[in-house]
């Protein structure tokens, strides 16, 4: 059920298909993520402010938003290996240049959040539209 939003900056130029891969690939290693159930998003912006206003700086944040109930170790492993993942593709820039990177996890609460799909699990073969 995880939602995995991305926002950075638009002064950062990689690749946004591959690195969400990688992160779902990350959150079901964890074992208490179902990869039929992850959904991203990732918002480029282009309107925005960081410390002084310098353009040079840039930011990357990944925000996931987990069902209640998750073991806080649990969350603390997620949000370390989304880190790894930042660090590892923006690992040149944070190097070279200005950067935040950012992990933040929020829960929706059980009996209030409110999930029904029909997303097959892997090995299920897809309805042809």
């Amino acid at each position: 059920m995880p939602h995995l939003t991305l926002e950075y900056t638009d002064n950062l130029q990689f690749e946004v298909q591959p690195l969400l891969a990688r992160l779902h690939e990350e959150l079901v290693a964890t074992g208490a993520v179902n990869l039929k159930g992850v959904k991203s998003r990732a918002i480029r912006l282009t309107d925005y402010r960081i410390a002084d206003g310098n353009p040079a700086y840039a930011f990357v944040h990944v925000g996931l938003l987990l069902r209640e109930g998750r073991p806080i170790p649990v969350q603390q492993e997620a949000a370390k290996r989304v880190m790894t993942v930042l660090k590892e593709t923006f690992g040149h820039r944070y190097e070279t240049g200005y950067l935040s990177l950012s992990v933040d996890i929020k829960e929706m609460r059980e009996g209030i959040a409110i999930t029904d799909h029909n997303i097959p699990g892997e090995g299920v073969k897809h309805k042809v539209s």
